[in-house]
């Protein structure tokens, strides 16, 4: 059985000493997820080419589903150029790869209706082909719907995410995030204003819940009559942030499944991203990383 539905690109993040690492956030989420034990589902496309290869290889050597992830013969497999600046990443993302031109799935309708929730973001969405096959799985899916909303420039407008999220279940976004998609330029903000603002953003386009995340400020929920803060899980050792909001969304996401409270999920969620900051990219083929939360997954 597939716990989640998880959709969008699956690319290589390209260091620049040349090195490359898996990335993608929808593919970051189901690894993670799969890591946890959840069985994610990933709809997603590659290119007929060496790293297009790798990925399936990969996939099934971590024992992840590989019948959802097509074959674009037209297109390369997606990568992203990542510098990094005191640790903080930097990106510069191709387009017109094979993510932006995913298909309906076939002949898996049977394990998308043993889904219990749909994950996607927002990058893979760009493009008309992937929109329109995204969009089209959370209508006939009729699944709970998260959300991760991660701005790309130049790749992303406030029209555009507004589709995307209106009527969410949940809306993952940084406090930046936050403060464009609310037309609010300052980066001088606090807390409260925050909240105020997420409060605003859910009524505004009928999510269920908002989750704000602030880096070492910590994270937020706001919901239908509660806001629940959560304060960052210390890093251990800091080797770069690539990939800790995606690890923070798949702990949400198993949260949610588990069916946590708020405060334990959110919690959870922050030690995983702590976690997350000590590996150079964001994944882990070690499955020792994630013991320390399989005690809580059922």
């Amino acid at each position: 059985m597939s716990m989640a539905l998880v959709a969008g690109e699956v690319l290589f993040d390209i260091f620049e000493d040349g090195s490359h690492i898996l990335g993608g956030a929808p593919f970051n989420v189901a690894w993670h997820l799969h890591g946890l034990g959840l069985n994610p589902l990933l709809v997603s496309a590659v290119g007929d080419d060496m790293y297009g290869d790798q990925i399936r290889k990969s996939m099934q050597a971590w024992g992840m589903n590989t019948e959802a992830v097509q074959t674009i013969q037209r297109y390369p497999t997606g990568t992203v150029q990542v510098g990094l600046q005191n640790g903080s990443p930097s990106f510069d993302i191709v387009k017109d790869v094979a993510y932006d031109f995913i298909e309906k799935p076939e002949k898996l309708e049977n394990r998308i209706n043993t889904c219990k929730l749909m994950y996607h973001g927002s990058l893979a969405l760009r493009s008309a082909t992937s929109k329109q096959t995204i969009m089209g799985l959370r209508k006939e899916s009729c699944l709970p719907v998260f959300v991760d909303v991660n701005l790309r420039a130049p790749y992303w407008d406030k029209n555009s995410i507004e589709e995307i999220i209106n009527g969410a279940d949940w809306v993952k976004l940084n406090d930046e995030e936050l403060q464009l998609l609310s037309n609010k330029n300052s980066k001088d903000f606090d807390q409260s204003e925050l909240v105020v603002n997420a409060q605003s953003f859910r009524n505004q386009h009928d999510i269920k819940a908002v989750i704000i995340t602030r880096g070492k400020e910590g994270a937020f929920v706001v919901a239908e009559n509660m806001i629940e803060h959560v304060q960052a899980a210390p890093v251990v050792e800091m080797v770069d942030t690539v990939g800790a909001g995606d690890g923070f969304s798949a702990m949400t996401i198993a949260g949610i499944l588990q069916g946590w409270d708020y405060i334990k999920t959110l919690e959870a969620a922050s030690l995983f991203a702590s976690k997350i900051c000590g590996l150079r990219g964001a994944t882990s083929k070690d499955r020792a990383f994630y013991d320390d939360f399989m005690d809580e997954i059922d």
